[in-house]
């Protein structure tokens, strides 16, 4: 009986309890060691702290939806009142808004008649080159041994079509930009009468 104690009193020593105490603490080096025991130089320091996970900082946003909406919410009210006053300083008048609205426009409108002019002269160069090539092809082909355009000629073909494919894409963007122009405007001049206290514009007479 007395050596069935003895023995586990030895286990108990050598394997110690189950779920020992770890504690945390600093050399004078500043490296951080941990333990089940503090050295006796820094037990002062910490006065055995325990060990412990990090604390897991927490989304205010997840946590607290409600904040974060209220804070979109001021953003927005600030962002929208700066608006305000810059077109407030900006304009004394819807007539003046109108005015930039139209120069705007028209010079966008300027771009495209030029584009539209230089579209025909290339889409008529076109129809002369292809007929060109029909007429060589006519010319020199052979029964059963179509001729092949020459390289030159088939050349400016395939570059005068780039160009008009380059000029189409110019015009429509042009096009999307003055109806974007007239829209932004639209909403501007609204909001203008609304600070200004004025009566909302007739929607009779298109822009």
């Amino acid at each position: 009986m007395n050596k069935l104690l003895a023995s586990l009193a030895l286990l108990l020593l050598v394997f110690g309890p189950a779920q020992a105490e770890v504690y945390k603490w600093v050399d004078k080096d500043g490296n951080v060691h941990f333990g089940d025991s503090v050295p006796p130089e820094y037990a002062g320091q910490i006065g055995g702290e325990k060990a412990s996970e990090p604390a897991v900082k927490e989304d205010p946003a997840v946590t607290n939806p409600i904040a974060e909406e209220e804070i979109r919410r001021r953003k927005e009210a600030a962002q929208r009142a700066e608006e305000d006053r810059v077109l407030l300083r900006t304009y004394l008048s819807v007539e003046e808004i109108e005015a930039v609205r139209d120069r705007r426009v028209d010079q966008l409108e300027s771009q495209n008649v030029v584009t539209e002019r230089y579209l025909q002269r290339l889409n008529e160069q076109l129809a002369e080159l292809e007929l060109a090539a029909t007429d060589y092809a006519a010319a020199h082909s052979e029964p059963g041994q179509p001729a092949e355009i020459p390289a030159d000629l088939q050349e400016d073909i395939e570059s005068t079509r780039v160009s008009i494919a380059d000029y189409e894409a110019r015009l429509a963007a042009n096009r999307t930009e003055q109806t974007r122009i007239r829209e932004k405007f639209a909403v501007d001049i609204a909001r203008f009468r609304e600070l200004k206290g004025l009566p909302p514009e007739e929607t009779t007479a298109s822009q």
